[in-house]
């Protein structure tokens, strides 16, 4: 497993200029929310699904984050400049804590699915979580759960794109 914290690992790199907020959500039982927001001179970040390209950050994009602790993933979804919603990613993850700084964080399983506004789920990076199996990164059992966790996402309230709009909406309201 790798730590990742709420923030994600692309916004730590050295060309990535951002500013962020991070809070507890109100009313609800350890769940936390951050926004990103990307600034001029940030770089592009341009993914390629399916043969498909879609740019996720760079100057005036937003991510916004949904964390509970609960959990075994976390949320980001990805807005243009113009704040269309352009895909919801689950970060699957062996469990979901705060670090000893308080910061969300999960412990990443590699393995991870999109969910694109028109409803189709693509999963992503199963070939890290393979990679990952076999240089003992993670066990047999890891493997199993990461795709476990997947098939309870896609059979969910999660794989929703109106629970997730209307989730989007509520928390980016409250930024």
């Amino acid at each position: 497993m790798r730590k990742k914290d709420i923030l994600g690992n692309f916004v730590k790199k050295k060309d990535v200029i951002y500013n962020y907020a991070i809070k507890k959500i109100d009313g609800e039982d350890e769940v936390y929310s951050a926004i990103i927001n990307f600034m001029p001179g940030c770089r592009d970040l341009i993914v390629d699904y399916e043969g498909s390209k879609c740019q996720l950050a760079g100057n005036g994009y937003k991510w916004l984050m949904y964390l509970p602790l609960k959990e075994f993933w976390c949320i980001t979804a990805f807005y243009s400049p113009q704040n269309e919603l352009l895909e919801w990613y689950f970060d699957i993850s062996k469990g979901n804590f705060l670090d000893e700084n308080g910061m969300p964080c999960i412990d990443d399983m590699f393995l991870d699915l999109v969910i694109m506004p028109d409803a189709r789920a693509i999963t992503v990076d199963a070939d890290e979580l393979q990679e990952a199996l076999d240089n003992n990164v993670i066990t047999p059992n890891d493997f199993s759960l990461a795709y476990q966790i997947h098939a309870e996402i896609l059979n969910s309230k999660w794989n929703d794109v109106n629970l997730l709009t209307l989730l989007c909406n509520k928390l980016m309201s409250e930024f």
